[in-house]
């Protein structure tokens, strides 16, 4: 199978290995050597959980869900499955780090709040996407024939 690289695609690689450079710089340079076990058992900790629960659940929502819903909705639900996941993902870290901070009036918005909002947020963004590629694949009705183009009946 031969794919071609658009410019797009070119250009969105070129972005991201940019960012993950930075990251890379960002990283090396601002992490106190004393944190560096914490961290890389974070990093492997984020491969463990991926290769663990997101990829059998993309497989199970990809084998299970998708054929039984119309096609329209399928990528409006797949990009709010990878949101769904993203969320849960944050909403440990930030449960978890509540209960760590020593001040809290650092974040003032109350946590349940946040969540609520994201989530209400995510389900009406895969909402708009599931009108939008369900009204997509409405059949559409026939533009009318412009006279000029039939055969005309004197024309033998």
């Amino acid at each position: 199978m031969t794919e071609t690289w658009t410019t797009g695609r070119l250009v969105l690689l070129g972005a991201g290995v940019v960012l993950v450079g930075v990251g890379v710089v960002v990283g090396l340079t601002s992490v106190p050597q004393g944190q560096w076990p914490s961290v890389l058992l974070w990093l492997a900790g984020g491969v463990a959980v991926h290769d663990a629960v997101l990829a059998p659940a993309a497989v199970v929502l990809g084998a299970l869900v998708l054929p039984r819903v119309p096609v329209g909705w399928r990528p409006a639900l797949r990009a709010g499955a990878l949101g769904a996941a993203v969320l849960a993902i944050f909403a440990v870290v930030i449960v978890v780090a509540s209960g760590m901070r020593r001040d809290p009036s650092v974040v003032p918005v109350p946590l349940t709040t946040s969540l609520v909002v994201a989530t209400a947020v995510l389900v009406l963004a895969v909402l708009v996407g599931a009108a939008v590629g369900t009204a997509r694949d409405r059949p559409r009705a026939p533009e009318p024939v412009d006279p000029d183009l039939l055969p005309r009946e004197d024309a033998d």
